[in-house]
């Protein structure tokens, strides 16, 4: 994809804008970067200049970023990563028995790296690399052996292999259950949702659940809005609420108890999750003996 290098700004202040807003903080970003708080405040001045906007609101020895700067923010991180992972994996030797997977923050920490941790007690030999993103699109642009992603119908690639269907329900905590007893469904799923706050348009959401289950969409009394599925999981686990749950992924939930149905509900999709292997990953034996492994667990 062909762009106009001259609009580019100088690598140097889009790393320290990114420190910075990542720390909220020229002086912390600083010693991040070892450079001194001066350099960081220059950095991004010549960034603001360049782009003829104000990205940080300075307020004392405080910095917070403005709309402009969060949006700003939000998209050359992503980049910036990309650009570490690139450079990383080119400077690293080959090594036969070491597979890079990639997946989402939410499939990594809820569903993943429970099996990873598994299978490295099964094969000694093996070194797994775990690249996460937040964002689903992200993971299909990373370099990997194997990918973990969702699809809304089946991805081209090397080999491929659907691990499980999309199939959304509502969850919540026993005690938030208990505490709304009495109440229908409709009243229910009115008292307090659980939001993620996700740009991703292939992420349903709750307009779409509701479409899915046949409900009119249903306005809640009050709403907590998260930009981390984790952090949604576990708000609804101390009982602040209601959320959308995939089944893959709080299926360890719902066995331990934590977490239960807060209604008989539930929609599946032409969508799910699938096992990737790249045209590099296989031509490794580690990665087609993990992902050999990862299909035998699911079926």
């Amino acid at each position: 994809m062909a762009f106009n290098y001259r609009s580019l700004p100088p690598l140097n202040a889009l790393v320290a804008f990114n420190a910075a807003a990542e720390e909220q903080s020229f002086t912390r970003a600083a010693q991040r970067l070892f450079v001194t708080q001066g350099a960081i405040s220059r950095q991004v001045r010549l960034l603001e200049e360049r782009l003829g906007v104000t990205l940080f609101i300075r307020d004392n020895r405080q910095v917070r970023l403005t709309d402009a700067g969060a949006s700003y923010f939000q998209a050359i991180t992503v980049a910036l990563s990309q650009v570490a992972s690139a450079t990383e994996l080119l400077q690293q030797p080959f090594d036969a028995n070491q597979i890079t997977v990639a997946t989402t923050h939410a499939v990594a920490s809820l569903w993943l790296m429970s099996r990873i941790s598994h299978y490295c007690q099964l094969d000694d030999q093996v070194d797994v690399r775990l690249l996460a993103s937040d964002s689903i699109m992200d993971v299909r642009t990373q370099d990997y052996d194997c990918c973990v992603g969702y699809s809304l119908k089946q991805p081209d690639g090397g080999r491929v292999t659907k691990l499980f269907d999309e199939r959304i329900f509502v969850v919540c905590s026993p005690d938030y259950l208990s505490r709304h007893q009495g109440l229908s469904t409709q009243e229910l799923l009115a008292t307090r949702q659980l939001v993620l706050e996700n740009t991703d348009s292939n992420w349903f959401n709750w307009p779409d659940w509701f479409a899915g289950v046949d409900i009119d969409l249903i306005t809640p009394q009050h709403k907590l809005t998260f930009s981390h599925y984790t952090m949604l999981l576990q708000a609804a686990q101390q009982g602040q609420g209601i959320a959308l749950a995939w089944d893959y992924l709080v299926s360890d939930y719902l066995e331990s108890g934590v977490l239960v149905k807060a209604a008989d509900l539930e929609m599946q999709t032409d969508a799910g999750f699938y096992l990737v292997t790249s045209p590099e990953g296989e031509q490794k034996e580690a990665a087609g003996r993990f992902c050999d492994w990862l299909v035998s667990q699911e079926n």
